[in-house]
């Protein structure tokens, strides 16, 4: 099987689960908003890492893991349903389509994202209550998407005005990467192999870093303020392939099976495949 086969494969048993996560017994429009967003498409970047850090291991995903994928995607679209709104990035348009509150309004799509939080704890909670080993895994997650992770580098953004390339470094380290990390960390707990948790962090490190100044680079032309604009378009090139080859060389000290995840890496902040 080549690397799109297999990334096809995981990304499409991940999404069957994903499908019947939002239940029948929630109000019909908010299932319809939440749905709008959850199933709207995506790389689906977050929960192929953790699966693929199972897959590393030989272990095959279990209905636990997709599971616990699910919730790691629900957060992720929450954050993506409020960002769009008008009082934070006031965006029309996502994934080529209105954006949630175009379609629902600010109220349902705020509800939206508040119900789809909180689903993922639901969701990662109850592997946690049928198994302790992903208790770990939930404090690490709540961990890397609260104030201390993705929601306070949002905070950071908002408020600190036009900021220097260290600031910048450090609002995509949370914004961005923390959630990125939590989808890599919270594998490797899964796949009970945390005596390598030193090698994902460092893997997670440098792909959270890449795959923002990547998207930095795709807008530099729209005159955005980014980390890509300040160090200037060759040198965030320069620094982005840096930062790809030390995410692939720290897979090498994960112990792991890790050929898929490397390609994976490139094809991301590279752009070296089609379709991903």
């Amino acid at each position: 099987m080549n690397f799109y086969e297999e990334y096809k494969k995981l990304k499409c048993a991940f999404e069957t689960y994903l499908e019947r996560s939002v239940t029948a017994d929630v109000p019909a429009r908010l299932r319809e908003s939440m749905n709008y967003s959850l199933l709207g498409g995506g790389k689906r970047l977050r929960p192929v890492l953790y699966l693929s850090v199972l897959c590393s291991y030989g272990i095959t995903p279990r209905e636990s893991d997709y599971r616990f994928a699910s919730a790691i995607e629900c957060v992720h679209t929450y954050s993506l349903i409020h960002d769009d709104l008008p009082v934070m990035d006031n965006d029309d348009v996502r994934r080529g389509r209105p954006t949630n509150h175009k379609v629902y309004g600010e109220a349902t799509a705020l509800l939206a994202g508040d119900a789809l939080l909180t689903l993922a704890f639901e969701l990662a909670g109850k592997c946690a209550a049928l198994d302790p080993l992903y208790a770990e895994a939930v404090y690490v997650l709540a961990r890397n998407a609260g104030a201390c992770g993705m929601v306070g580098g949002q905070a950071m953004e908002f408020s600190c005005g036009t900021p220097d390339a260290k600031l910048l470094s450090n609002i995509t380290l949370l914004k961005t990467g923390k959630l990125i990390e939590a989808s890599v960390i919270c594998g490797t707990i899964a796949a009970d192999r945390k005596e390598n948790i030193a090698a994902w962090l460092d893997f997670s490190d440098s792909f959270g870093k890449a795959f923002q100044l990547c998207d930095d680079l795709q807008d530099i032309e729209k005159g955005e303020h980014s980390l890509a604009s300040v160090l200037g378009k060759d040198n965030a090139k320069k620094y982005l392939n840096e930062l790809t080859e030390r995410a692939v060389n720290a897979l090498d000290k994960t112990d792991g099976n890790t050929e898929f995840l490397g390609e994976l890496t490139k094809a991301v902040l590279l752009r070296a495949k089609d379709g991903i």
